[in-house]
């Protein structure tokens, strides 16, 4: 009977073995491998999600350093463009006041000219009237008219010619 007893001890320890293991996998198993498919989906998803956000960082990335390039550039061109721009208006005035500074000079030289000429004229005017003043004085000591006539037109004649 202990063989009996024996057989259907492990009888119902196997039925309870199939009980506990039918149990278990309808209130615990499923749902611990359903969580665990859902925490792996959830991380997948996230990996799948953080790629997504890398990938499009970089694209952004790119994108920026791309203006980013093309607006040093743009800088680089207006800075050249405004370098040669200040140069050409700096030989422009340069030359500019060139051209005053000669006329200036121009002018200066003909307002000496005019003067030199005029201080000329005074002076022969000065040295004429002086002439006949000293003619003059002469003639009256002298007394003698014509000596004294011919003496002063000479003078006077050289007066001139210089």
């Amino acid at each position: 009977m202990l063989i009996y007893f024996e057989k259907f001890r492990f009888i119902l320890v196997f039925i309870n073995l199939l009980v506990l293991y039918f149990f278990l996998r309808k209130f615990l198993f499923k749902p611990v491998t359903q969580y665990m498919e859902n925490r792996t989906n959830m991380i997948k998803d996230s990996l799948d999600n953080a790629e997504r956000t890398k990938q499009e960082a970089n694209g952004l990335k790119q994108k920026y350093e791309e203006e980013l390039r093309a607006s040093k550039n743009q800088a680089d061109q207006i800075i050249n463009d405004a370098r040669a721009k200040a140069n050409k208006e700096y030989e422009e005035i340069l030359n500019s006041a060139r051209k005053d500074a000669e006329a200036i000079l121009a002018r200066g030289r003909e307002e000496i000219e005019r003067e030199r000429a005029q201080m000329i004229k005074e002076v022969r005017s000065q040295v004429t009237g002086l002439a006949l003043v000293v003619a003059s004085k002469v003639v009256e000591a002298n007394m003698d008219n014509e000596k004294n006539r011919v003496l002063a037109e000479k003078f006077i004649d050289e007066a001139g010619a210089a």
